[in-house]
């Protein structure tokens, strides 16, 4: 199960860097396709460590709903470091409060 939640964490910071990564990209995607090459690469990696990580949390624990909420509490938890970390910017009113609800939806999930 540890190692299941550590290919967990891996995977999803490498893909919410990758997806942060691409979307600051300067230019066009039709004036030079290769700049996309690194974060794709990144992409593929984070999604075979996620492609485990739900494998082998599903063997541990025989429940894929237990896998998922891990996944996704890690993501609500993970995304907004990662952002801050890379581009040091601060979610807006909207993006808050929908972060805000997002949460709490997450906990109504498991706990009813």
């Amino acid at each position: 199960m540890i190692l299941a939640l550590a290919l967990m964490v891996f995977g999803e910071i490498l893909t919410i860097y990758s997806e942060v990564y691409a979307a600051k990209l300067p230019g066009k995607f039709l004036d030079n396709p290769s700049m996309f090459v690194r974060p794709m690469v990144w992409i593929c990696i984070a999604g075979i460590s996620l492609v485990f990580a739900y494998w082998l949390g599903y063997q541990a624990t025989g429940n894929i709903w237990v896998v998922t909420v891990a996944s996704l509490t890690l993501l609500l938890i993970l995304e907004p470091i990662v952002i801050y970390a890379m581009l040091k910017e601060l979610p807006q009113r909207g993006a808050t409060i929908g972060f805000i609800l997002g949460a709490v939806g997450l906990i109504a999930t498991v706990a009813l």
